[in-house]
């Protein structure tokens, strides 16, 4: 232990008692601790092949650097303790490839969920069904901000929440239905692929308008399946916005420069851009609803 904790001063600065780091796990094939402070980022990623040991790379202000174990899980959590030990360090960001630590994932979970009460932002893979996986890390772990799904699940799938997050990214989003997608209690929501209807689509915008749902919904985008989509949403009231030329669009979740769009009104008055983008990966493209803040209302009009 007191080798790793050598190996990591010499990685920082001297007082690195006194500055305040970050570190995230990444349990992926080769499992990996990194730790950051500002723009500088150290990786220790494990490896079970010999000849990568001690093996370093340097990339602008990344430094990473493999260290051999028999056992990757081991090895990852040698390393957390010490990083934690040493840099007093919190831990916002979990990430798992539940494909590597497939029988693995629940002790993983158990793991972590002793090393620290919650973490901000996690996020799941898996190219295979794992409703239970996911249920169990959602009753087990307290994620805080953003909650990250590159996972398969059933139809059958439900999902809880016991707090409002910040954001919720699904990539396999075909088993959420209308009546899932109105109950989920986040600032923002991204859909990639969706078995949501055309009418189901309209009446979730259209419930917005109304102040049935989402009121505190402030991001939403979900890529468009087909052109009986895209008249769907063309057939929402909305209004044209009357700016020329680019401008830039940005509510917190959203930044990007913009021409053109609509604009669809609560009844309650708050106001939010609707667009289209088109993508090259998406043969319809990319929906967008940015909710407007007072400050981007002034800019907007300015």
């Amino acid at each position: 232990m007191s080798r790793i904790a050598k190996l990591i001063g010499q990685m920082c600065w001297r007082n690195s008692r006194h500055i305040d780091y970050r570190f995230d796990v990444q349990m992926c094939k080769e499992p990996f601790i990194a730790f950051t402070n500002g723009k500088r980022r150290w990786l220790y990623a494990i490896t079970t092949n010999l000849d990568k040991s001690e093996n370093r790379m340097n990339w602008r202000n990344t430094e990473l650097m493999y260290k051999y174990y028999e056992n990757r899980i081991k090895g990852m959590k040698d390393w957390f303790q010490v990083i934690q030990k040493t840099l007093n360090a919190t831990l916002p960001f979990v990430m798992i490839d539940n494909d590597e630590y497939r029988t693995q994932n629940k002790m993983l979970i158990n793991w972590i969920r002793t090393q620290t009460p919650s973490v901000e932002k996690f996020v799941i893979y898996s190219s295979t069904i794992a409703d239970d996986d996911l249920t169990y890390i959602l009753n087990t772990m307290t994620i805080n901000w953003g909650l990250y799904l590159y996972v398969k699940l059933s139809d059958q799938f439900t999902i809880n929440f016991p707090r409002t997050l910040t954001r919720f990214y699904v990539h396999h989003g075909e088993w959420i239905t209308m009546v899932q997608l109105l109950s989920i209690p986040a600032l923002s929501i991204t859909i990639v692929h969706s078995s949501l209807t055309p009418q189901e689509l309209k009446a979730f915008f259209e419930l917005w308008i109304n102040v049935k749902y989402h009121k505190q919904l402030q991001y939403f985008d979900i890529v468009l399946q087909s052109e009986q989509h895209l008249e769907a949403i063309r057939s929402i009231t909305q209004t044209p916005i009357d700016k020329k030329g680019s401008w830039y669009l940005d509510n917190g979740f959203f930044k990007d420069i913009v021409q053109g769009g609509n604009e669809i009104k609560r009844k309650d008055g708050a106001t939010a851009f609707l667009g289209l983008f088109d993508s090259s990966n998406f043969e319809f493209g990319i929906l967008r609803f940015c909710l407007y803040s007072t400050e981007f209302n002034i800019a907007l009009n300015a």
